[in-house]
């Protein structure tokens, strides 16, 4: 049996522009997730590693990613396979010039590689070179007891044709399709060919299902492969919401503090979320989205508020404001067809007085 690990698009490098005064925090996070790739395979006894390409966000990522990078590799001690991704193109990848530990193979082409010692077979299908996957994702009869495919690239999606076809997949007579590009894990398993995206290690973008996870693959010849997924990300949804919507009812709240009171306490520096207000707001203050978003970003790594609640009647405090809902039942009682518009006017008109944003 051969028990491997698959992880795709590290990103390493990424500058996280989106996070602000968290970018940095989180590239942190990125170096941990990747370090951590090789702990879990080491503790889980794997004989080897492979990345499914976008390793590096870019081919011109500072010279510290590269280096730390092989450091990683090269003092995990396990056969590590890379090929290129979109993002790190085979003709100006980092690794093409730098000197490679013993342990790591850049495959920077479409084509095979033997591991006599694991009885593997890799077949290596790179981003930039689709024309010649369909003929190479083929199980060589003559080759290793166990053989597998490395490739980077889209499968058919809504309205994207995708360089993978599923159908390559179903006819390889593979044991195991190692994915990347997609930053969510997905299986797309075709026939007796076990195939998954292994998602990135951490979160590149919000939207990416959480936490991130590896792949942990067993290969036995003859026998389906099996995959368990385990955990390499720091990024986390609220407890209190597994699908990372936390939906939270504004209505008993009489304040726009004791709301972000407890919004708070549901945050912490990791945490990634959609906030989504629903219900009545009946407090006198408006509740205004863009400005919890602000109040609340600085204590998680991401966020946005999507208001879906009702608001309540507002009714006037002040003579200026008494004045002003006059002035409007006078227009509305000299046109009563347009009562409504007056109506939403003056309400308008006191949630602007009150610091209201539109």
């Amino acid at each position: 049996m051969l028990r491997f690990a698959h992880t795709a698009d590290v990103h390493l490098g990424r500058a996280f522009g989106y996070l602000g005064d968290s970018a940095s925090a989180h590239q942190e996070r990125l170096k941990r997730a990747f370090q951590r790739v090789f702990t879990q395979a080491q503790a889980h006894g794997c004989a080897l590693v492979l990345i499914a390409g976008d390793l590096f966000d870019s081919p011109s990522v500072g010279r510290e990613w590269v280096a730390f990078a092989l450091q990683t590799i090269a003092d995990a001690r396990l056969p590590t396979v890379v090929i290129p991704g979109n993002h790190d193109p085979a003709e100006r990848h980092p690794f093409r010039d730098a000197a490679l530990p013993s342990n790591l193979h850049f495959l920077a082409e479409t084509g095979r590689l033997r591991l006599p010692t694991l009885d593997v077979e890799i077949v290596a299908c790179p981003a930039g070179d689709a024309v010649r996957w369909e003929t190479a994702l083929r199980r060589d009869p003559h080759g290793a007891p166990l053989q597998l495919a490395l490739t980077h690239g889209s499968m058919p999606a809504a309205g994207i044709q995708g360089a993978i076809q599923p159908a390559w997949i179903g006819a390889s007579g593979l044991d195991y399709v190692a994915l990347g590009d997609w930053h969510s894990p997905q299986e797309w398993t075709q026939g007796q060919t076990v195939c998954w995206y292994s998602g990135a290690p951490e979160m590149i973008l919000p939207r990416q299902r959480l936490p991130a996870t590896m792949c942990l693959v067993d290969l036995q010849q003859g026998q389906p492969a099996r995959v368990s997924h385990l955990p390499t990300g720091e990024a986390r949804y609220p407890d209190s919401a597994p699908d990372g919507i936390l939906t939270c009812d504004v209505s008993p709240y009489r304040d726009a503090q004791g709301l972000l009171h407890d919004l708070s306490a549901m945050l912490t520096p990791e945490t990634v979320a959609t906030i989504r207000l629903v219900g009545r707001w009946n407090a006198d203050e408006p509740l205004d989205a863009a400005t919890l978003a602000e109040y609340l970003q600085p204590r998680c790594l991401w966020l946005e508020v999507q208001p879906a609640y009702q608001a309540g009647e507002l009714t006037p405090r002040t003579p200026f404001e008494d004045l002003l809902t006059q002035l409007a039942q006078a227009y509305e009682s000299r046109a009563p067809q347009d009562a409504a518009l007056y109506r939403e006017a003056a309400q308008l008109s006191l949630y602007l007085l009150r610091g209201g944003r539109l």
